[in-house]
């Protein structure tokens, strides 16, 4: 497998946050929903990137 150390740091950052949860999955879980919460702006749905997709395709229709 080829070394990517952009992977690397996402396991390593994804280790080092579950050694602060005591290794429990559930206040993991609980940490990463409290955060995305509180930043819910920057959050990204898969909703809401299909809904931008289908107005850019509706004006490119509509302006050719």
């Amino acid at each position: 497998m080829k070394h990517d150390p952009i992977v690397e740091e996402i396991h390593h950052v994804r280790q080092k946050m579950l050694a602060e949860c005591n290794g429990s999955l559930d206040q993991l879980l609980d940490r990463l929903q409290t955060a995305e919460s509180a930043d819910g702006d920057r959050v990204v749905s898969l909703e809401a990137v299909r809904e931008r997709r289908r107005r850019e395709q509706s004006r490119h229709l509509t302006t050719h």
